[in-house]
């Protein structure tokens, strides 16, 4: 293939490399160890042959070794030193840990996240605002636990989910964890890490009453969806200011109480005054219960039209404007639409392994990925699509021409052809 007029002396992908720091990367598998026993394929190179079949869209380890044979010229601006062998690449993903490649992602989101900036706070808030929702993957196995009943004929498929956290200016997920889709969502509450002063949304599947409380000790705003059977007790109805009258049905300050059980096994000095017979395994278990208050906020609005019904939100942010915390929520739907996009550009349909290793790889690869494009994307000068920024990267993967050059200015070469032509003519026509 001739080299582009225009180009930088490397392949498309050796552009995309670029933005990786090698050297931060090879820190990271020194911290966990993740090149031990590893003769030829160390931690660097899975990463870039994942993230080549990921951008290339390939969808099995035979794609993926053609995919370098045809690019054996370009393996050097790779970082390749051999060519990839299916075998090899088939025990590196069931072998090496995940938490490689999470930590490249973290690192990447901690060098980029300045320019990912790409949209508009909501008005009347200050607070930086976390979008919090989980997408499911399904599973031809039951290597993770699918959700739902078991079939009557046939055998019950597998289902990966991601617990997602985003921020709404960014697009690009600041926090992921990945579990079985039989698991619930509420927990991941109890695993985010957000600072005081924060503003999180998420929908009914994160009913927490006692995480919520935790949420306002520690100057944490929320706002969700109230369930139907929600028990609540009105201490105070609000006025509804004039201007939200046509929208707002009513606002009120409400009381949700909570009470949470558990079992722990007991301690030895709990055991030395038990009486009775030890069960065969040692342990006995204890029955713990704990109880709790939680103020909130409950505000029911109409829908698009008053025909359509009510909608009816929960909030611990007591000051705000009713019609601010509506906004809130409905900016919620911006992580659908990220998940939306990534799932189309990034198919995580066939996964290059059938072990748990392999299927979070190729989780984490695709986020890297997604966050590499939108780094690209937000580094051009011309506005694109994440979908045509993407196509057009999968295009170019192998070819000599300048990305942001074309990013840039994708008809350039074909105008000049055109020019060219024109003057030809003209030149013609005058002799």
């Amino acid at each position: 293939m001739g080299k582009d007029s225009t180009n930088s002396g490397i392949p498309v992908f050796g552009e995309l490399l670029n933005l990786l720091d090698k050297q931060e990367i090879n820190k990271i598998a020194e911290e966990l160890k993740s090149d031990k026993y590893t003769k030829r394929l160390d931690s660097y190179q899975h990463l870039v042959i994942m993230l080549y079949a990921v951008f290339g869209r390939f969808n099995s380890l035979r794609e993926v070794k053609l995919g370098f044979l045809s690019s054996a010229t370009r393996m050097n601006h790779f970082g390749l030193d051999y060519m990839v062998r299916r075998s090899t690449l088939s025990d590196a993903n069931s072998r090496r840990t995940p938490e490689f490649f999470e930590k490249v992602y973290y690192q990447l989101y901690d060098r980029y996240k300045g320019l990912l900036s790409d949209s508009w706070p909501v008005k009347g808030i200050k607070r930086p605002l976390f979008i919090v929702d989980s997408t499911t993957i399904s599973l031809f196995t039951q290597v993770f636990r699918g959700a739902g009943r078991n079939p009557i004929n046939g055998q019950k498929k597998g289902g990966v989910k991601a617990h997602t956290v985003i921020k709404a200016d960014e697009d690009v997920p600041v926090f992921v964890n990945i579990t079985d889709a039989a698991d619930s969502d509420h927990e991941i509450l109890r695993k985010m890490n957000l600072a005081s002063g924060s503003y999180v949304t998420f929908d009914m599947g994160y009913v927490d009453y006692e995480e919520w409380e935790r949420f306002s000790t520690h100057d944490i705003y929320y706002v969700t969806r109230e369930k139907k059977r929600t028990k609540k007790v009105v201490l105070e109805t609000r006025a509804i200011p004039e201007e939200d009258q046509k929208s707002i049905v009513c606002d009120e300050i409400v009381e949700l109480h909570w009470e949470r059980r558990w079992s722990r096994p007991m301690t030895k000095e709990e055991l030395s005054h038990r009486r009775g017979r030890r069960p065969k395994s040692g342990i006995v278990l204890v029955k713990e219960k704990r109880k709790g208050v939680h103020k909130c906020r409950r505000i029911t609005k109409y829908k698009d039209k008053k025909e359509d019904g009510t909608i009816t939100f929960i909030s611990n942010d007591l000051e705000s404007p009713a019609s601010v915390i509506c906004e809130l929520y409905r900016r919620r739907w911006q992580i659908e639409t990220m998940f939306k996009r990534l799932k189309q550009n990034f198919p995580l349909k066939y996964f290059l392994g059938d072990s748990r290793n392999a299927i979070q790889i190729q989780i984490w690869v695709s986020l890297i990925a997604w966050l590499l494009s939108m780094v690209v994307k937000n580094m051009t000068k011309r506005k694109w699509s994440i979908s045509g920024l993407t196509t057009a990267i999968h295009i170019l993967l192998n070819s000599y021409t300048c990305l942001y050059g074309f990013l840039n200015a994708p008809e350039k070469h074909w105008l000049a052809i055109i020019e060219s032509r024109q003057k030809e003519a003209s030149n013609f026509q005058t002799s």
